[in-house]
């Protein structure tokens, strides 16, 4: 009796039809994938529950075409029964046999007549694409091979002087080739123009493109994309739209079986003279291009200051500090000046015209915090707006409930607060890691996404806006220690740090000291103090002179101090965590993460926890712990 063949394992069968297979965890697998130019093992394979094997690429290749490629299918991803190995072996018997057979191959060539590829067509509709494997068969990708343009021998000896017709299929091009025409396409379909290696053939040459009638409008998109990247290259680039409804200009042709091809081709050469010429301006709406501003037409403009040399119109400013050195009150003092269009400290003849400021402050209260400050700082309260939140609209309820400001996704308020602030000169955000709804602090392309709009904001409202943060633990230059990610110093046209004078024994001085400072003094900073009478209100007292430590010296490390907790880094990871809660629960481990790029330890920002009274619970068994702030909690 004939043993039986053992059931091969589906995932040690791929795995061993792939390059650069490297384990990275148990059942788990990376490869190159077979289906494109791959050098970066971006191809997955791990074992299903059931032992399939799951197969990914990351640069987007569809399963399918990562099995053609080493000559498998679907089925072979799954284990099988003896009855599904002799069915599979049936199955490759033949394209027929499968289910599918190949219709059409479209030979690519170089421009010699050297085959480069094929794409190959089947019935039911699908594409693949091959290559010679130089033993008389086929390698099912194109890697290493150039993308050409389709019949591009026929292309180099066509009449220079005639039209060249780019449809979006091989068929297509057929088509017209068939009725006398020149004609060309791109391999691989929508989009994929520019892949082609040269497409110089076509370089000035006059050429008109036949979109495909698709019902989500992407013939149109893929037509206005060939036309930008000849345009320029091209004697003349034109788009020629087919009467009637068809698919695409074979179904047209079709449609005129009965006219000789002379006829037809007549026909396609007055609609390409008849159509308008393409220009960058004609796009169809959606598609990108560059925006062009030439310099000659700039008209050169003095940067406009609201606080001569430190805080200007126009722009927006980052002052980070640690918590308990009076950031708040430093904004309040500069809202209080602009309201009464009094002097700064270091010009104090810089007098203007009194002007409207606009408060978003998420840490302090509007009642005993902030007014009693501004009143302190002598400020025309009548010129001070307060942003608390945005009403928006519920519509089960048909009423307006507020919700908090959120960067992300209320500029436009933001905008009409200004707007309905009389003579707005500036906007003060209150911590600005408050606001950030939900992008990530530590994120560049996140930040940056939020601060790009919200700096051409205040040049549009010509206002400035001055953005308070705090600082991360940690040491090295004062540029990279606010906290979160850089974008927020690299988007701020200046930055201040706030520090305590490390010379004075009161501990009372404080210095605000230039990061930097792209458009104005970038060498000394400020000292101030905060005096109050007994048990009143704070408020700034500036000293005249100013002061020339780095901003780099004053936020070094601090002297070595004794071992135990240290109040100050538990007070300023009790006000990290109270950012960090803001806007809801968060996984405990999420925050250890972020604590620790922030200088934390884990050990400090536990104890900040219990100080803080957060609630730690697990939503399910299965979920993991979170942190949330108490109800009421602050």
């Amino acid at each position: 009796m004939t043993k039986p063949t053992p059931n091969p394992d589906p995932v040690q069968v791929i795995l061993g039809r792939l390059k650069g297979v490297k384990q990275t965890g148990k059942e788990q697998w990376q490869a190159r994938c077979p289906a494109h130019d791959d050098c970066h093992a971006s191809l997955s394979v791990a074992r299903g529950e059931d032992g399939r094997a799951l197969v990914h690429c990351h640069a987007g290749c569809a399963v399918a075409d990562i099995l053609a490629a080493v000559g498998l299918e679907t089925g072979d991803l799954f284990p099988r029964t003896p009855a599904k190995q002799r069915h599979s072996a049936s199955r490759r018997m033949g394209e027929q046999k499968r289910g599918r057979r190949i219709v059409a191959t479209h030979d690519y060539e170089d421009a010699e007549g050297k085959l480069l590829f094929q794409v190959v067509r089947y019935d039911p509709k699908d594409f693949r694409q091959r290559r010679p494997d130089g033993k008389g068969g086929w390698t099912w990708n194109l890697k290493g091979v150039p993308r050409v343009p389709y019949r591009l021998p026929e292309l180099l000896a066509a009449d220079p002087s005639a039209w060249v017709f780019v449809p979006e299929g091989e068929k297509d091009v057929d088509n017209l080739r068939g009725v006398g025409l020149v004609a060309t396409t791109n391999p691989g379909g929508k989009g994929k123009w520019k892949h082609l290696a040269d497409d110089s053939a076509i370089h000035g040459r006059r050429v008109a493109i036949i979109p495909d009638n698709d019902k989500d409008g992407g013939g149109m998109v893929h037509a206005q994309d060939v036309a930008a990247r000849l345009y320029g290259r091209a004697a003349d680039v034109r788009v020629v739209e087919l009467p009637g409804e068809f698919r695409d200009v074979s179904e047209w042709l079709d449609s005129l079986d009965s006219k000789e091809p002379e006829d037809v081709a007549a026909a396609l050469v007055a609609m390409a003279e008849a159509a308008p010429v393409w220009t960058p301006e004609a796009e169809a709406p959606g598609l990108s291009r560059p925006v062009l501003t030439c310099l000659a037409d700039v008209q050169p403009q003095p940067v406009r200051w609201l606080w001569p040399q430190r805080i200007a119109l126009g722009k927006l400013t980052l002052l980070a500090g640690d918590p308990g050195l009076g950031k708040s009150c430093l904004t309040l003092d500069v809202a209080a000046r602009v309201s009464r269009g009094n002097g700064w400290p270091d010009s104090p003849a810089a007098t203007g015209a009194p002007a409207g400021v606009v408060l978003l402050s998420a840490e302090d209260d509007l009642a005993d915090t902030i007014r009693p400050r501004l009143d302190a700082a002598g400020a025309d309260v009548l010129r001070i707006m307060a942003l608390e939140a945005v009403k928006v609209r519920d519509p089960e309820a048909g009423t307006d409930r507020p919700s908090p400001f959120s960067l992300a996704a209320d500029l436009p308020e933001l905008a009409r607060a200004i707007s309905a602030t009389r003579d707005c000169r500036l906007v003060v955000i209150d911590p600005i890691t408050a606001y950030l709804g939900r992008a990530d602090s530590h994120k560049n392309a996140e930040i940056r996404a939020l601060l790009a709009p919200l700096s051409e904001l205040a040049a549009r409202c010509d206002v400035a806006i001055v953005a308070v943060t705090h600082l991360r633990k940690g040491e090295g230059p004062a540029m990279y220690r606010a906290m979160g990610s850089l974008a927020f110093v690299a988007a701020a046209r200046a930055v201040f740090g706030v520090a305590r004078d490390p010379d004075d024994a009161t501990g009372e001085r404080r210095f605000m000291l230039p990061v930097k400072n792209n458009l104005g003094n970038d060498r000394d900073g400020l000292a101030y103090r905060l005096l109050a009478p007994a048990g009143g209100v704070p408020a700034v007292a500036w000293e005249a002179q100013p002061v020339h430590i780095s901003a780099d010296e004053a936020l070094g490390p601090p002297p070595a101090k004794r071992p135990g907790p240290d109040p100050q880094e538990r007070n300023e990871a009790v006000e990290w965590l109270r950012d960090a809660l803001a806007e809801g629960p968060r996984p405990v481990r999420d925050l250890l993460t972020e604590a620790k790029k922030d200088g934390i330890s884990e050990g400090t920002l536990k104890r900040a926890k219990k100080q803080l009274g957060v609630v730690a619970e697990k939503a399910s068994w299965e979920a993991g712990w979170v942190w949330r702030l108490a109800e009421g909690g602050q």
